[in-house]
């Protein structure tokens, strides 16, 4: 054990409780504070199924890379046949990536 000295300053009888009183504490803390800032809670508790979210048949990636930037990226949702979420993710080279490409393809 790393701190196995601590029992020398710390009777285990004293110093376990207070260890695991301390872990409850804090768990009940946030648990407290999940249950009474959110509004999904309760109705997850009552059984209702959560709301599903909208999705963009194509949204374009946002990039937040300074100059211009090489690839386009679009996501767009995939319907499966199981009913679950999947999604396509397109990568294409834009004007500038071909470019940059071709003038750094070695002369033959």
């Amino acid at each position: 054990m790393n701190q196995g000295r601590i029992w020398c300053v710390v009777n285990p009888t004293v110093g376990l409780p207070l260890f695991l009183g301390g872990v409850a504490a804090i768990s009940l803390i946030v648990h407290t504070s999940v249950m009474t800032n959110t509004t999904w809670v309760a109705k997850f508790f009552q059984g209702k199924a959560p709301a599903a979210a909208a999705m963009n048949s194509t949204a374009p990636v946002a990039t937040m890379l300074p100059g211009k930037p090489g690839f386009a990226v679009s996501v767009a949702p995939a319907a499966s046949s199981k009913g679950e979420t999947s999604f396509v993710v397109t990568v294409v080279p834009t004007e500038d990536a071909k470019l940059d490409q071709v003038a750094a393809a070695p002369l033959e």
